[in-house]
């Protein structure tokens, strides 16, 4: 093994006690949208986007949705053409630039939308119920503050 190998491994290596915060916040997103998804019958990349109309005052473009979900413009064009077919969203094209497109909820995609946000609140009556109360308003003040800072340092 030469140096780079062995100074890695050293990296690696640790006594299995300490706390893994980004580790753990990895997993418990993971298990938490696979289980979400499941419940609510799309996948996380759908409804974060729905929500994400769901609260927006107006129409939103494309560019504007990926920059507010931290992806980029393809990844969400892909989920309007999807969610479009199926008959959740409508599309208008902005008539000073044919090239731009405004994205909405339809009738359809708002009524999702309302049962994505009640399975939210299920979950985390669920949720609330495992932990408390007063942990689930910590670890949704300090899983905030985290964000704010990241999302500062782009």
């Amino acid at each position: 093994m030469n140096e780079q190998e062995s100074t890695h491994t050293e990296v690696l290596r640790h006594k299995g006690d300490e706390p893994h915060l980004l580790r753990e916040i990895v997993r418990a997103y993971q298990s938490l949208m696979a289980g979400f998804s499941r419940k609510v019958g799309a996948p996380p990349s759908q409804f974060m986007l729905m929500r994400l109309l769901a609260v927006a005052e107006n129409d939103i473009g494309v560019m504007d949705i990926a920059r507010q979900l931290g992806v980029n413009a393809a990844a969400v064009t892909h989920q309007v053409k999807l969610l479009e077919k199926e008959g959740f969203i409508s599309r208008r094209s902005d008539p000073k630039d044919g090239r731009r497109n405004y994205i909405s909820l339809s009738p359809k995609g708002r009524k999702l939308a309302v049962k994505v946000h009640e399975r939210t609140h299920e979950l985390e009556q669920v949720l609330s119920s495992v932990i408390g109360d007063k942990e689930m308003r910590e670890a949704a003040m300090v899983l905030s503050k985290l964000r704010t800072f990241i999302e500062n340092i782009r």
